[in-house]
């Protein structure tokens, strides 16, 4: 693949490190500035654009301009989402808050509990993640889409709460924390508590290598491909 990286800083660069080794060619690299344009792409595949929430929408309208396909890494664009399936008819685009296959399955596993726990009502669910200080958002995408698995998959749950409540939370809220210090690649816990016990699910990154891995592997998977993709999409 001729392959654009969109974003180059940390994951940006960890992309472009790992894409060479598996012998891509990365023939563009864009950081912050300038922006990127259509034109820029034309010797392009496939862009993989981790930047700010800022500028990911002109990069995603970029690419779609270009006929290019792009893999989007960067989250906080969602509400825009329906307006970019518009546009999207001549490449694809794929979106995730994590391309680490390890977090994929994760998701599927925490899909499961939630099944499980949905007439357990004696357990109460929550979640928390500890990321880098030097992390944007708070919580973390990750963080928020896994809340919406437990309110997709729990019914005694229906609102998410993303930080620290004003006093006690009502019984249909899920509440999603976050602790924001030192250089964690990315933890996150899904719990279940109940007065005789406690259930977590752990998932620890170690690094941001599975990341690059897994928007990589979602880069090959999309040629060819037009529309709006997902993960949970791609086979694993």
């Amino acid at each position: 693949m001729k392959i654009a990286i969109i974003g180059f800083g940390k994951m940006g660069r960890e992309v472009d490190a790992l894409a060479r080794e598996q012998g891509e060619e990365v023939v563009r690299v864009f950081d912050v500035e300038p922006a990127v344009k259509p034109e820029l792409l034309a010797d392009v595949d496939v862009c993989i654009e981790f930047s700010t929430p800022d500028a990911v929408l002109g990069n995603i309208r970029a690419a779609i301009e270009a006929k290019r396909d792009i893999v989007v890494g960067t989250t906080g664009w969602y509400a825009h989402l329906p307006e970019i399936r518009k546009l999207v008819q001549h490449s694809g685009l794929l979106h995730s808050t994590n391309f680490s296959i390890g977090m994929n399955i994760f998701f599927r596993i925490v899909k499961r509990a939630a099944e499980l726990m949905n007439n357990a009502k004696e357990y109460d669910p929550f979640i928390h993640e500890y990321h880098h200080k030097q992390k944007v958002d708070s919580p973390s995408g990750t963080a928020l889409s896994l809340a919406k698995i437990l309110v997709d998959n729990m019914e005694r749950k229906q609102v998410i709460l993303p930080g620290p409540p004003e006093g006690p939370i009502a019984a249909d809220a899920l509440h999603v924390s976050s602790t924001r210090a030192g250089t964690f690649a990315g933890t996150h816990i899904v719990g279940f508590d109940s007065e005789a016990d406690l259930i977590e699910l752990h998932h620890v990154a170690k690094n941001r290598r599975g990341f690059a891995m897994g928007a990589i592997a979602a880069a090959r998977w999309l040629r060819g491909r037009k529309g709006v993709y997902t993960m949970d999409d791609v086979d694993l």
